[in-house]
């Protein structure tokens, strides 16, 4: 049975251009994000679905403009969303200020427009809310964790963000999360049993990656979108300037918002004496970022707390160990540790916010079990996050969904 499922997310327009059919270099950007939900569209409309996505893009608001691209199959929704979440944007209040209100009543006329059979939202704030208003079958992909996001952001705006996603707990009828950790963390929110399906991973990273031997180099990757506690980038540079004066041909590549030349990290590290061995690329396309990795040896990922991480399981696709956080979150569970197996081939998991334990795992990463590791992490991401089973997972949730839907109505 072929369906007509809408997404509505964080989704880039540079992720779903290869599904358009006209010139798309003067359409709005969309809402910056992971690849997934590009992913996500690709595989379905593969399988021969009619797929609407939904987005915003703060750049429509001036003109207050729907802007709407068309493929085989396949309608992109570029909604626009106010620029500023406190002050005026014109007449209207700051997106923060009203929930999101009208960002969300874009949306819901652009579903409406669409009539999708199945919606399906990504994060548990304005796109889940908007998708619950249209009164259509539904199902909500839970991305974080709003407490856990406030815990670490003690800001108005994140505390309204949390309020929003306990309304879309208490009023959703369908839910998955990305992770088991990440079931974990909200399903006390709501008695609706909560379902794990992973993040895919495009066929084209799992096309390039294979099993490496012990290499000769010492080039080691860090991703951090954000210089905050959460990310936690200080202890791991501080660990990479005392394996740089060890081995002073290291290489530390950071990638990321925030880490690029004259971003904080940057700043940060040059106050601190530590650029040494360092690279500062900065916020870099998913392609070109995906070849800067598959030329490095090892992922060093600080975050304290992931849902899920998706740069962790990318660079086991692509063959490189990973040095990451014990405790942090989703990764232990990503990498291949869970409670009927403490250990991982895959990984070495360290304290992440002790440089001296990070700079010790990043040694031991590069020992004789290297090639071990990349090829444990090959498999898994293989085994695991390939693209094809995750949408099959999906396309049976969205099945047994609308099969409820119907059995409600009759």
């Amino acid at each position: 049975m072929k369906l007509h499922i809408g997404f509505a997310g964080h989704i880039a327009t540079e992720y779903v251009t290869d599904f358009l059919a006209s010139d798309t270099s003067k359409l709005p950007k969309g809402y910056p994000g992971a690849p997934l939900t590009g992913v996500l569209i690709g595989e379905l409309l593969k399988q021969g679905h009619k797929v609407s996505a939904f987005t915003t893009d703060p750049s429509l608001y001036k003109n207050s403009g729907l802007v709407k691209a068309s493929g085989p199959n396949f309608d992109f929704y570029i909604c626009p969303a106010r620029p500023r979440a406190w002050r005026f944007n014109k007449i209207r209040l700051g997106r923060a200020v009203d929930g999101f209100a009208y960002e969300r009543q874009q949306l819901f006329n652009a579903i409406n427009m669409a009539k999708p059979d199945i919606i399906h939202a990504h994060w548990t704030y304005e796109f889940a809310l908007a998708a619950i208003e249209t009164g259509l079958p539904h199902l909500i992909t839970c991305h974080d964790a709003p407490a856990v996001i406030l815990r670490y952001n003690p800001y108005l705006y994140r505390a309204i963000r949390y309020l929003m996603a306990r309304l879309v707990f208490k009023k959703g009828q369908h839910f998955s999360a990305v992770s088991s950790y990440m079931r974990e963390a909200v399903q006390h929110y709501t008695k609706i049993p909560i379902a794990v399906v992973p993040n895919p991973l495009a066929d084209s990273v799992l096309a390039i990656g294979q099993p490496r031997i012990m290499p000769t180099t010492r080039r080691i990757g860090m991703i951090c979108n954000g210089w905050d506690a959460r990310k936690n980038p200080k202890p791991s540079l501080e660990a990479f300037a005392k394996i740089h004066s060890e081995q002073p041909s290291a290489e530390l590549h950071l990638f990321g918002s925030g880490f690029g030349i004259g971003e904080p990290a940057q700043l940060w590290c040059q106050q601190q004496g530590l650029t040494m061995g360092m690279v500062f690329h900065g916020t870099t396309p998913h392609r070109q970022l995906i070849e800067q990795l598959n030329g490095l040896d090892l992922l060093l990922h600080p975050a304290v707390e992931e849902s899920f991480g998706v740069v962790v399981a990318e660079s086991m696709a692509l063959g490189l160990p990973i040095v990451a956080g014990r405790h942090s979150g989703a990764v232990p569970w990503v990498v291949g540790i869970d409670d009927t197996n403490d250990k991982c081939c895959s990984a070495v998991l360290t304290n992440v916010t002790d440089p001296d334990a990070i700079a010790s795992a990043v040694v031991e990463a590069f020992d004789q079990n290297y090639p071990e590791r990349s090829a444990s992490g090959c498999t898994r991401a293989r085994q695991m996050f390939a693209s094809g089973m995750i949408t099959e997972s999906y396309m049976a949730l969205y099945r047994q969904i609308l099969l409820d839907s119907t059995e409600s109505a009759s």
